[in-house]
């Protein structure tokens, strides 16, 4: 009995031991929660709020312009004032040819010739046959003259006299077909030559002594020697603004010439859909034929708006864009979004319209940096 006792008691005291252990945790516990909070507390209460630090960007001022100029390049081809593909008239064999590709000649070179050793014969045979027709109209002549003074004195008669009349007008007439026939093979020698017809510079050679040519057959390409042209396809709008006398702007092997307009063509290229126009270049340009050239025109835009850097852009959804401007509060510059659109791009630039206000700020550098909202510093305007 006294055993039961003894373990009873025991166990009555491990009992009063556990709560007594278990009520002292949760008393510590409960300590530390109040503990910190009093710390925390204490500490907001002595401390001092610190702002935000604001970001720095990039500011500029809103310039409204009443509209802007593009500057627009259009390629062409030069070329030369004139191109004349040069050939005998009559077909033959050809003897000489006296120029070479790139040689520069004057009105009046002779540049090649046919052979003519048919033709030097021919002549010399007609001319025989002229003095022949002379020598029997000159004795038709003296002939009618004596016929005229024994008609006149009665020993001759009129039928005579007519004889001799028509004798001599028959010599004349085979002396006048003779004539036409020497002018003939004239024609041939002086067709059998090629000369120039300007000043130009030889293109091409297209055949060599001893070929035969056909008549009209190629056989020298010429390229007029006075200041070369250019043709340039421009749309019809543009076109129509220009002048003929016009003083233009080519760029040529990366320099800028003056040109001037030369001609305006009336009708539209069918495959382009361009209105062609020619420009005289400098004489001292001294272009290669079929080089490229590039027409400058400078084209002003009647569309107000104002001019921001390309970095000052925001993109938006569905292709919309939008600035950040610049709202002054009493506790310093906020960004506000303001939806533009864009009219022009130009290199680092763009042309802008939107509902801003004259002068008003926007931020030119770093948008991307700040959110709607957010308090900034102007660096510059």
């Amino acid at each position: 009995m006294a055993t039961r006792a003894t373990l009873g008691r025991n166990a009555v005291s491990r009992r009063v031991l556990t709560v007594m252990l278990t009520l002292a945790i949760c008393l510590g516990a409960a300590a530390a929660v109040f503990g910190g909070f009093s710390l925390l507390a204490a500490d907001g209460q002595g401390g001092t709020s610190t702002a935000a630090p604001r970001t720095p960007v990039g500011v500029m001022r809103v310039v409204p312009v009443p509209g802007y100029s593009v500057t627009r390049r259009f390629t062409g081809q030069v070329e030369a004032a004139a191109r004349i593909d040069l050939g005998f008239e009559l077909g033959g064999r050809i003897t000489e040819i006296l120029v070479e590709e790139g040689d520069v000649v004057t009105p009046g070179t002779v540049l090649a010739r046919l052979d003519t050793s048919a033709l030097i014969p021919k002549r010399a045979a007609l001319e025989a046959e002229l003095a022949a027709l002379a020598a029997d109209a000159e004795l038709a002549r003296l002939t009618l003259a004596r016929s005229d003074a024994l008609t006149e004195r009665g020993f001759r008669s009129v039928a005579a006299q007519d004889a001799a009349r028509l004798t001599l007008a028959r010599a004349e007439a085979g002396m006048a077909a003779v004539r036409a026939r020497i002018a003939g093979v004239d024609v041939r020698l002086e067709k059998s030559v090629l000369t120039a017809p300007f000043d130009a510079r030889i293109g091409a050679r297209l055949a060599d002594p001893g070929q035969t040519a056909a008549a009209g057959q190629t056989v020298l390409v010429l390229f007029d020697a006075a200041p070369a042209r250019a043709r340039i396809g421009l749309p019809p709008e543009l076109a129509a603004g220009l002048t003929v006398g016009d003083r233009v702007t080519v760029a040529l092997g990366g320099v800028d010439l003056q040109a001037t307009l030369r001609q305006i063509r009336p009708d539209l290229d069918p495959n382009t859909r361009s209105r062609s126009v020619i420009v005289t270049l400098p004489a001292d340009a001294a272009p290669v034929l079929g080089d490229t050239v590039a027409l400058i025109l400078t084209q002003h835009i009647a569309e107000p708006g104002f001019w921001a850097p390309l970095g000052a852009l925001r993109e938006g959804v569905r292709g919309s864009w939008s600035v950040m401007a610049l709202e002054a509060t009493p506790e310093g510059d906020r960004t506000q979004p303001a939806a533009v659109e864009v009219i022009h791009a130009e290199g680092a630039r763009v042309f802008l319209r939107g509902a801003l206000p004259e002068a008003a700020r926007i931020v030119a550098e770093a948008p991307d940096r700040v959110a709607p909202g957010q308090r900034v510093l102007a660096l510059a305007e």
